[in-house]
């Protein structure tokens, strides 16, 4: 399969390398000599200089030929145009456009991207799934991850195994027993520098952070479990009202008044701007790097720090203060992913990447078969699949045991005729089930080969 990549910094790259990995046949257009040498010099991929929204420069990139079209510059007007490009001249079958102006993604505005207007297939918001991100974390109390899936009956969870968690040294054969009634499922450990897909004779161990998926109806006794039993925080404080604070406190104004929000913003005319549009957020406009601001806000009473400033220095920095002063847990946005591995070891609780939340929803655009959700989890490790099985795929009418899977890939849980299931070897796919999947990087391709259908589904 061909695709272009229109852009070439830290997501284009990303999205690039998890492609040629792949099989894709990938080029990337940039109008930046050293980001594509950068590229080249590190991945097989072809790579044209020049603007993307130049019909040229489009058709040297190989448009005639191209299957996905993904624009990922700088500029959200370079990527419409783009797309537009790529499907009124080479009749790209796929567009999908990374947007951030939010005025392009109001809802009365969102009838123009169509074939007739503009002939985008998907958007990527980042700052709105970042936003989405954290409010579903902010109802899982003690996880420092968490999705909803299969209709939203069931969750994947990441969470940390600490000095209270009463199945630590426990094999995932032992635990299978123990809660046999639990619909639930652990899939990866991430143990230090170490990251792997779990077996029956996998022990948890201290400071293990695991990810497993669970039956919404299971998911406070399964917390209880790992020894986590914390409530939902009456009290937020938000740092930074750019377009992911601003997102994030009117998500949580109309959709859960039980949360006290309080959110600082440094830029006295942003300020104003989100007092007049934020109904039931207190807004305090001052540096977070200051305590008497901190304590204005009555950061020891807060529930919850959520960082998500554009300057990752004031985002951890302020993060630490308030931990100091008090606050239980902080959320921390972080752009520099070379930054995430060191701050769980000085008092950040739960740190937030955008970019891996850009990859992991354009990933699920990208994917063949009839995938649902997409999820990339420990820094691009693996992959969280959900996938419908088709009615000729090499899954249907076969057990668990007959697939030969890889090592490295595991069926989490199954949802059919609405009801939750945990597989196990004798467990027989169905049509139309819908399975969560983890799978490695280096098998992501495999699985999806087994997923995909014959063309006549198409």
């Amino acid at each position: 399969m061909k695709s272009i990549i229109c852009g070439a910094g830290a997501v284009g790259q990303s999205i690039a390398e998890k492609l040629s990995n792949e099989g894709f046949e990938v080029t990337v257009v940039d109008e930046s000599k050293e980001q594509l040498k950068k590229i080249s010099d590190n991945l097989d991929v072809k790579t044209v200089i020049g603007p993307s929204s130049h019909p040229s420069i489009l058709s040297l990139a190989g448009a005639k030929d191209c299957d996905i079209l993904i624009a990922v510059t700088k500029s959200d007007e370079n990527n419409m145009i783009s797309c537009q490009i790529g499907y009124s001249l080479f009749k790209i079958p796929t567009k999908i456009a990374r947007i951030r102006q939010q005025d392009y993604l109001k809802g009365e505005w969102m009838s123009l991207y169509n074939k007739e207007n503009l002939p985008i297939d998907a958007i990527i918001s980042p700052e709105n799934e970042v936003a989405k991100a954290i409010f579903r974390r902010l109802h899982a109390p003690g996880a420092i991850d968490m999705v909803e899936l299969a209709n939203n009956k069931l969750k994947l969870v990441g969470l940390k195994c600490e000095d209270q968690c009463p199945i630590l040294n426990t094999s995932i054969r032992e635990l299978s027993k123990k809660f046999q009634n639990t619909l639930s499922n652990i899939l990866l450990v991430i143990r230090n520098e170490e990251k792997f897909v779990v077996n029956s004779k996998t022990t948890l161990k201290k400071n293990d952070i695991v990810y497993f998926v669970v039956d919404n109806d299971d998911f406070i006794e399964v917390m209880k479990a790992f020894g986590h039993e914390e409530t939902e925080a009456q009290k937020i404080v938000i740092i930074g009202g750019g377009n992911i604070g601003y997102s994030l406190a009117k998500k949580i104004d109309e959709e859960d008044k039980n949360i006290t929000t309080h959110l600082i913003e440094s830029d006295k005319k942003r300020a104003e701007f989100l007092a007049s549009n934020l109904e039931s957020v207190s807004i305090t406009n001052g540096d977070a790097l200051e305590n008497e601001i901190l304590d204005e806000v009555n950061i020891s009473e807060a529930g919850n720090f959520i960082a998500v400033t554009n300057d990752d220095e004031v985002n951890i920095l302020s993060s630490l203060l308030a931990k100091r002063a008090g606050a239980q847990s902080c959320m921390t946005l972080i752009n520099n992913s070379s930054y995430g591995s060191l701050l769980n070891n000085i008092g950040i609780d739960i740190t937030i990447d955008p970019k891996l939340v850009t990859i992991s929803k354009i990933l699920e655009k990208v994917r063949s078969g009839r995938i649902m959700n997409d999820y990339t989890i420990a820094d691009g490790f693996g992959e969280v699949i959900e996938a419908e099985i088709l009615p000729n795929s090499a899954f249907t009418n076969k057990k668990l045991s007959e697939m030969n899977l890889s090592k490295n890939i595991r069926v989490g849980a199954i949802l059919r005729d609405k009801k939750i299931i945990i597989p196990n070897s004798e467990t027989i796919f169905k049509e139309n089930d819908d399975v969560v999947f983890f799978s490695e990087t280096t098998s992501v391709k495999k699985l999806e080969k087994l997923l995909s259908i014959r063309q006549q589904y198409s």
